[in-house]
C-alpha cells in the first residue's frame, strides 16, 4: 500500500515499513509471510521497533515481536533516475542491534554516496536462530532453518518488488554488512534462494568460515538446552515455547563472555542443508554462490574490542576460543606461535588474524579464483574522539565515519570530514558499477599472488602483502 514519509535535507525519508507479517503466535518461529495490504496511505515518518533483544552498550531499543520492517533513504536526484540500492544488514552479534537506529540514520550516507540507502530489521537471538527438531519436523525437513536469514531474504524480495518507487535501481543491489551483519552477506551469497536479488556485496569486518556458522547437531543441542530452561519438553514443546515472553527466551542462556568466551553460547547460521546447504567458504570454493564483484575487509585492531572488557585472559581461555573456532588440533599451534606476547594481547591477535584478517584473505582469494572482481581493505584510523581512540582501529570504527552520524560524545574532527566524504564517494561508486576506484583513489584489484589492497586512513594508499605471514599460518589451521 501507500506510505507517506518526509523530506530532510534534501533526502525522501520513509521509516518502519514492514516487508513481513508480525512472527508473533502460531508465525513465532516460521518462515516471514507478506504483510497485511493497507489502502489508507500509512505514516511512515517514524521508525518502527528493533526486535527483541538484550539491551547492551549503552544503545535504548523500542523493541516488539513485530520488528520486521525497514527504512529507505533517497537522496532527491532519486525522484529523476534510477540510482544504485545499498542494503545494509546490521551487525550486533546476532543477539542485538537494530536497522533503526540512529547510529546507522541513512541521510548522510545516501546523498554523500548518491544511492539509495535501506537499513532492515531482522530477528535477533533464540527468536531468531533457535534450532530444534521439532521445529525441523513442523516445517518438514532434517533440520530447522535460520529464521533470522530468511528475514533478510524476506527483505531483498521487498526491495525488489518497491525500491523503484523510491527511485533505486533494482537491478543495482548491493547487500552490506559489519560484523554480523558481514558473517549475513555470506549467506546470503551462498544461499540458493536469494540469488537474483543482489548484484553486488560488500564484507565489512566478517567471515565466510568459522564458529559462528552451526552444524544441526549443535545448533539443536543449544536448542534443546533453551527449551529445558524454561521449562518447556516433551510433545507439546512447540507450543510451550510459543507460549513464553520473549525476555524470557533472549535470558534463558547466558551469553558468551565478549562474545567469544565460555561459559555461555552464541546465536547464529544453521548449516540446515536447505537455505544454507553448507558453510560458505566451502561453497564458495565449489562455485556455488552468487557471482557478483566483492568490496572485503578488516580493521586493524580488531581484537581489542573482543578483549578490552576481560579482566585476565589464561592460557586455558585462548585454548578455549581456538578450539571453539578452529577445532581442537589448532590450539598447539596457534597457542605455540602467540606464547611470546602476553596472553591477552595473543588472545587480541588470534582474534584478529585468525578471523578478521586471514578470513577476508581467503574470501577474496577465492572470490579472485573465480575471476571475479574483488577488492580488499585494512582500516587503520582510529578515531579522533578521545573515548574510542584508545581502542586504536578496532571492531565498528570505521562507522562512525561511513555513516558519519553523532554517537554520544562522539563527532567527526574537522580533518576526518574529508576521509568521510570519501568513504561515502567510495562505497558509492561500488554500488554504482562494481568498482570502487576513483580519481583520486586508485584501489587495486585483488590478486593472490601479491595481495594488493587499499590501506584506508585520512591518507589512504594502495600496499601489497600484509599479513602474509600470518595468514599463511592461519591457512594450514582450517578444518
Amino acid at each position: 500500500g501507500p506510505v507517506i514519509g518526509k523530506m530532510e535535507s534534501a533526502v525522501w525519508t520513509f521509516l518502519g515499513i514492514p516487508y513481513a507479517a508480525p512472527p508473533v503466535g502460531p508465525l513465532r518461529w516460521r518462515p516471514p509471510i507478506a504483510p497485511p495490504p493497507w489502502r489508507a496511505p500509512r505514516d511512515a515518518t517514524k521508525k518502527g521497533a528493533a526486535c527483541p533483544q538484550v539491551t547492551e552498550g549503552g544503545f535504548l531499543r523500542a523493541t516488539s515481536e513485530d520488528c520486521l520492517n525497514l527504512n529507505v533513504w533517497a537522496p532527491m536526484a532519486a525522484r529523476n533516475t534510477k540510482l544504485p540500492v545499498l542494503v545494509w544488514i546490521h551487525g550486533g552479534a546476532f543477539f542485538q542491534g537494530s536497522g533503526g537506529d540512529d547510529f546507522n540514520d541513512g541521510a548522510r550516507l545516501a546523498t554523500g554516496a548518491g544511492m539509495v540507502v535501506v537499513t532492515i530489521n531482522y530477528r535477533l537471538g533464540p527468536l531468531g536462530f533457535l534450532s530444534h527438531r521439532a521445529l525441523a519436523r513442523e516445517e518438514g525437513r532434517a533440520a530447522s532453518p535460520s529464521f533470522g536469514l530468511l528475514d533478510q531474504r524476506a527483505a531483498l524480495r521487498w526491495v525488489q518488488r518497491n525500491i523503484a518507487a523510491f527511485g533505486g535501481d533494482p537491478a543495482r543491489v548491493t547487500i552490506a554488512g559489519q560484523s554480523a551483519g558481514a558473517w549475513s552477506v555470506c549467506t546470503q551469497l551462498t544461499a540458493p534462494g536469494s540469488r537474483g536479488l543482489f548484484s553486488r556485496a560488500i564484507i565489512q569486518s566478517g567471515a565466510c568460515s568459522d564458529a559462528l556458522y552451526f552444524e544441526p547437531g549443535k545448533a539443536e543441542k543449544q536448542g534443546e538446552a533453551l527449551a529445558a530452561a524454561v521449562g518447556c519438553t516433551g510433545p507439546g514443546v512447540l507450543d510451550c515455547l510459543r507460549a513464553q515472553r520473549a525476555d524470557k527466551l533472549l535470558a534463558a542462556l547466558p551469553h558468551k563472555r565478549s562474545f567469544i568466551l565460555h561459559p555461555g553460547v552464541w546465536w547464529g547460521p544453521v548449516i540446515d542443508g536447505v537455505e544454507l546447504p553448507r558453510v560458505p567458504l566451502t561453497a564458495m570454493r565449489a562455485g556455488d554462490f552468487a557471482q557478483v564483484p566483492l568490496l572485503i575487509g578488516w580493521n586493524r585492531d580488531e581484537g581489542v574490542a573482543h578483549t578490552v572488557y576481560l579482566d585476565t585472559v589464561t592460557a586455558a581461555d585462548i585454548a578455549d576460543f581456538v578450539g571453539d573456532s578452529f577445532g581442537e588440533t589448532a590450539i598447539p599451534s596457534a597457542s605455540a606461535r602467540y606464547s611470546r606476547l602476553p596472553p591477552k594481547q595473543a588472545l587480541t591477535d588470534i582474534v584478529t588474524d585468525g578471523i578478521f584478517a586471514c578470513g577476508a584473505r581467503r574470501v577474496a582469494r577465492t572470490f579472485t579464483a573465480q575471476g571475479l572482481p574483488t577488492y580488499l581493505y585494512q582500516w587503520t584510523h582510529a578515531l579522533d574522539a578521545p573515548r574510542p581512540h584508545s581502542l586504536g582501529a578496532t571492531h565498528s570504527i570505521e562507522l562512525f565515519l561511513l555513516w558519519a552520524n553523532p554517537f554520544r560524545d562522539i563527532v567527526l574532527s574537522k580533518r576526518e570530514e574529508p576521509f568521510s566524504a570519501m568513504l561515502m564517494q567510495t562505497w558509492g561508486r561500488f554500488a554504482r558499477s562494481g568498482d570502487p576506484s576513483g580519481d583520486d583513489l586508485p584501489w587495486p584489484r585483488y590478486a593472490s599472488d601479491s595481495d594488493p589492497f587499499l590501506k584506508l586512513d585520512l591518507v589512504s594508499e594502495p600496499q601489497a602483502g600484509l599479513k602474509r605471514d600470518e595468514c599463511d599460518f592461519w591457512d594450514t589451521l582450517e578444518r
